[in-house]
């Protein structure tokens, strides 16, 4: 039986990522159901990399994401990153994101006050915010050019992922401890197991009887034509739930819809938006971003987010099965934290000094809520209770 240091289930951004982070000395083995590295919700995302999150672990991440970038290792001879500044805005709330505007402040993060928006960005133009702030700093991602670096460094270090490899189980020892999975090529053997697969997690860990909570979220985004030239920053009313961003010539965009969805047997879990998302879409900017009403929409997607009931990620070591570790949900800010999972977890592993993250929030053996709150067309007002099934 082949044996490794570390096993890394899943070769999105988050696994990828941990993978890279790991000591080079470490036989390090990432297997990935689908046929290419970072084809699920790594590659569904919209490409924005957003400091300023209601969560306080996922603001952390993304903190250490935003700086690794600005001087990217050598496996990324081409930036990833995209200097384009973002506007946070708020289309009801005045009191919505002021812990996350103060701690970013406080960490010395610019994020300045907006008094005129459209000057900003030309989407803005008559709409009807009552508290915007900008973030000159904020980027965007070009995911191809950020994973092919992780690639590039896991090739380096002869980690390359094994792809078309589906894992179907864990190996457990008699006490208990995670020894390694089974695949459907055949079984890995190894003391430490990271679970990074996304919405395919919570089976995984149902096959040793293991329960944790993780929703999967269909999300839509919508690639947009309007007679509005396509500049300037994205903008994000947060309390609504709506963005855009400069796409080219067009407009991306999404209403922050949430369905449930949970995927079948792997891989592929990209969707086609229905006529209900587009509607609603269509709706959303006609009131948040007039200038951009009635487009023409070029082409749509549906993604999968995933969500633990707390809406916090699933990071450490799983304290009812010794050598399990999760890098797992994640939601929305997988491509914003990325580079922070990994640094986070390869710490933990080698008992470095992660003085940035509180383990505790995120650990995988948490209480969770019995009921949690979903939000079908991206508005809080408008959430729904929804119950967590387990044992």
């Amino acid at each position: 039986m082949e044996s490794a240091d570390v096993i890394v289930v899943g070769a999105g951004l988050a696994g990828l990522s941990t993978a890279w982070h790991l000591p080079a000395e470490w036989r390090v083995i990432v297997v990935e159901q689908g046929q290419h590295p970072a084809m699920e919700a790594s590659a569904q995302n919209s490409g924005l990399l957003r400091r300023m999150d209601l969560e306080p672990a996922e603001r952390a991440l993304a903190k250490r994401t935003w700086t690794a970038l600005q001087a990217p290792h050598s496996d990324w001879p081409v930036s990833p990153t995209t200097p384009t500044g973002a506007v946070l805005a708020l289309g009801r709330d005045p009191l919505h994101l002021h812990d996350a505007v103060a701690h970013l402040k406080a960490g010395g993060v610019r994020v300045l006050p907006v008094r005129d928006p459209e000057t900003l960005s030309p989407a803005l133009q008559c709409s009807p915010l009552v508290r915007a702030w900008h973030l000159p700093d904020e980027q965007t991602i070009d995911v191809p050019t950020l994973v092919d670096g992780f690639l590039g460094g896991l090739a380096r270090m002869k980690r390359s992922p094994r792809c078309g490899v589906r894992v179907t189980g864990f190996r457990q020892n008699n006490a208990g401890d995670i020894t390694g999975v089974d695949t459907a090529a055949g079984a890995l053997q190894a003391p430490r197991v990271v679970l990074a697969g996304g919405a395919w997690c919570q089976p995984l860990a149902a096959t040793i009887g293991l329960h944790r909570p993780l929703i999967p979220l269909r999300r839509t985004v919508a690639i947009c034509r309007s007679d509005v030239r396509a500049h300037g920053p994205w903008v994000w009313v947060d309390d609504v739930g709506v963005y855009v961003r400069p796409e080219g010539n067009h407009w991306l965009a999404s209403p922050c819809d949430e369905v449930i969805d949970p995927p079948g047997e792997g891989p592929g879990s990209t969707g086609v938006p229905d006529k209900r998302a587009e509607a609603l879409l269509r709706t959303k900017l006609a009131k948040y971003f007039p200038q951009l009403a009635q487009p023409t929409f070029i082409r749509g997607w549906t993604g999968l987010r995933t969500f633990a009931p707390d809406r916090r990620p699933m990071l450490g070591s799983d304290p009812a099965a010794p050598g399990l570790w999760w890098a797992a949900g994640l939601g929305g800010a997988g491509l914003s934290g990325c580079f922070g999972v990994g640094e986070a977890l390869a710490g933990w592993m080698t008992n470095s000094q992660i003085d940035w993250l509180d383990p505790h929030a995120i650990h995988p053996g948490r209480a969770q809520l019995s009921r949690w709150a979903i939000q079908p067309d991206g508005d809080p007002q408008h959430a729904r209770l929804v119950s967590v099934q387990g044992p």
